[in-house]
Protein backbone atom coordinates (compact mmCIF):
# COMPACT_ATOMS: atom_id res chain seq x y z
CA UNK A 1 0.00 0.00 0.00
CA UNK A 2 1.59 3.38 -0.91
CA UNK A 3 -1.07 5.67 0.88
CA UNK A 4 -4.86 5.87 2.20
CA UNK A 5 -7.42 8.89 2.27
CA UNK A 6 -6.74 10.86 5.41
CA UNK A 7 -9.23 13.80 4.91
CA UNK A 8 -11.72 15.14 2.17
CA UNK A 9 -12.46 18.39 1.12
CA UNK A 10 -15.00 20.60 -1.00
CA UNK A 11 -14.72 24.13 -1.45
CA UNK A 12 -18.23 25.61 -2.58
CA UNK A 13 -17.47 29.10 -2.38
CA UNK A 14 -13.49 30.64 -3.54
CA UNK A 15 -13.79 32.87 -0.16
CA UNK A 16 -15.09 30.37 2.22
CA UNK A 17 -13.79 27.47 4.38
CA UNK A 18 -13.42 24.20 2.71
CA UNK A 19 -16.22 21.40 4.03
CA UNK A 20 -14.35 18.51 5.60
CA UNK A 21 -16.17 15.33 4.28
CA UNK A 22 -15.93 11.39 5.26
CA UNK A 23 -17.05 10.63 1.44
CA UNK A 24 -17.59 12.50 -1.58
CA UNK A 25 -18.73 11.40 -5.42
CA UNK A 26 -16.14 12.10 -7.29
CA UNK A 27 -17.52 13.14 -10.73
CA UNK A 28 -15.93 14.10 -14.37
CA UNK A 29 -15.64 18.00 -13.23
CA UNK A 30 -14.04 16.99 -9.60
CA UNK A 31 -16.18 16.43 -6.32
CA UNK A 32 -19.38 16.73 -5.89
CA UNK A 33 -20.14 19.87 -4.53
CA UNK A 34 -16.91 22.11 -5.05
CA UNK A 35 -16.61 25.38 -7.07
CA UNK A 36 -15.13 24.54 -10.47
CA UNK A 37 -11.95 25.02 -11.12
CA UNK A 38 -8.94 24.63 -13.76
CA UNK A 39 -8.00 21.24 -12.35
CA UNK A 40 -10.69 18.98 -11.30
CA UNK A 41 -8.96 17.25 -8.25
CA UNK A 42 -6.23 18.65 -5.98
CA UNK A 43 -3.81 16.35 -3.73
CA UNK A 44 -1.75 16.65 -1.31
CA UNK A 45 0.01 15.01 1.48
CA UNK A 46 -0.78 14.82 4.93
CA UNK A 47 2.35 16.91 5.92
CA UNK A 48 1.79 19.69 2.97
CA UNK A 49 -1.46 20.12 4.38
CA UNK A 50 -0.65 20.95 8.32
CA UNK A 51 2.52 22.61 6.68
CA UNK A 52 0.99 25.11 3.87
CA UNK A 53 -2.57 24.55 4.50
CA UNK A 54 -3.34 24.63 0.77
CA UNK A 55 -7.60 24.33 -0.76
CA UNK A 56 -6.86 20.96 -1.66
CA UNK A 57 -9.72 18.31 -2.03
CA UNK A 58 -8.27 14.99 -0.88
CA UNK A 59 -5.24 14.62 1.74
CA UNK A 60 -2.97 11.26 1.66
CA UNK A 61 -1.39 9.87 4.19
CA UNK A 62 2.04 9.45 2.38
CA UNK A 63 5.18 10.62 1.82
CA UNK A 64 5.77 13.97 0.43
CA UNK A 65 8.38 12.57 -1.80
CA UNK A 66 6.00 9.71 -3.10
CA UNK A 67 3.08 11.79 -4.38
CA UNK A 68 5.67 13.80 -6.86
CA UNK A 69 5.89 10.42 -8.52
CA UNK A 70 2.94 9.81 -9.47
CA UNK A 71 2.79 12.75 -12.14
CA UNK A 72 2.08 10.67 -15.26
CA UNK A 73 0.15 7.67 -13.31
CA UNK A 74 -3.14 6.23 -13.19
CA UNK A 75 -4.37 5.84 -9.47
CA UNK A 76 -7.50 4.54 -7.82
CA UNK A 77 -9.47 5.92 -4.62
CA UNK A 78 -12.44 4.00 -3.79
CA UNK A 79 -14.40 3.70 -7.25
CA UNK A 80 -13.04 6.38 -8.71
CA UNK A 81 -9.91 6.74 -11.09
CA UNK A 82 -7.68 9.72 -11.66
CA UNK A 83 -5.06 10.82 -13.66
CA UNK A 84 -2.59 12.85 -12.49
CA UNK A 85 -1.71 15.49 -14.39
CA UNK A 86 0.55 17.88 -12.92
CA UNK A 87 2.81 19.59 -9.71
CA UNK A 88 1.19 23.05 -8.94
CA UNK A 89 2.90 26.34 -10.03
CA UNK A 90 2.44 27.99 -6.94
CA UNK A 91 1.38 25.45 -4.29
CA UNK A 92 2.04 22.23 -2.71
CA UNK A 93 0.49 18.99 -4.43
CA UNK A 94 -0.59 17.62 -8.06
CA UNK A 95 -3.33 18.13 -9.49
CA UNK A 96 -5.23 15.43 -11.72
CA UNK A 97 -7.94 14.64 -13.37
CA UNK A 98 -11.29 12.30 -13.44
CA UNK A 99 -11.36 9.47 -15.46
CA UNK A 100 -13.60 7.06 -13.96
CA UNK A 101 -16.06 9.10 -11.84
CA UNK A 102 -17.18 7.02 -8.34
CA UNK A 103 -17.38 7.66 -4.36
CA UNK A 104 -14.26 8.10 -2.49
CA UNK A 105 -13.85 7.73 1.70
CA UNK A 106 -11.84 8.47 4.10
CA UNK A 107 -9.35 5.60 4.70
CA UNK A 108 -9.59 3.91 1.12
CA UNK A 109 -6.34 2.60 -0.26
CA UNK A 110 -4.41 5.04 -2.97
CA UNK A 111 -4.12 2.06 -5.74
CA UNK A 112 -1.00 3.28 -8.45
CA UNK A 113 -1.73 1.55 -12.34
CA UNK A 114 1.07 2.10 -14.91
CA UNK A 115 1.73 5.83 -16.03
CA UNK A 116 -0.32 6.81 -18.55
CA UNK A 117 2.63 5.66 -21.48
CA UNK A 118 1.60 1.87 -20.22
CA UNK A 119 5.87 2.08 -18.52
CA UNK A 120 6.55 1.10 -15.33
CA UNK A 121 9.05 2.14 -14.37
CA UNK A 122 8.57 5.60 -13.21
CA UNK A 123 8.21 3.57 -9.52
CA UNK A 124 11.82 2.99 -9.18
CA UNK A 125 10.73 2.70 -5.52
CA UNK A 126 8.54 -0.91 -6.16
CA UNK A 127 5.54 0.53 -3.90
CA UNK A 128 3.90 1.27 -6.94
CA UNK A 129 3.93 -2.39 -7.78
CA UNK A 130 2.17 -3.68 -4.53
CA UNK A 131 -0.32 -0.97 -4.72
CA UNK A 132 -1.30 -1.38 -8.29
CA UNK A 133 -2.64 -4.70 -7.28
CA UNK A 134 -3.22 -4.31 -3.43
CA UNK A 135 -0.93 -7.20 -2.79
CA UNK A 136 2.63 -7.55 -2.14
CA UNK A 137 4.61 -8.35 -4.97
CA UNK A 138 6.97 -11.49 -5.40
CA UNK A 139 9.96 -11.44 -2.84
CA UNK A 140 8.63 -8.51 -0.26
CA UNK A 141 9.08 -9.01 3.41
CA UNK A 142 5.40 -10.57 3.40
CA UNK A 143 6.37 -13.56 1.29
CA UNK A 144 7.74 -15.02 4.06
CA UNK A 145 11.10 -16.53 3.89
CA UNK A 146 12.50 -17.28 0.69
Amino acid sequence: MIATVSSLFIYPDSDAPGQQLDRVEMTETGPEGNRSKKHAVHLVTAGQYVREHPKANVVLDMDDSMLDKLVGRVVRMGEATLSVTRKPAQCAGVYAEVVSPGPVAVDDVLLVGDDESGDESGDESGAGDEAATGRPQAGDPADGPA
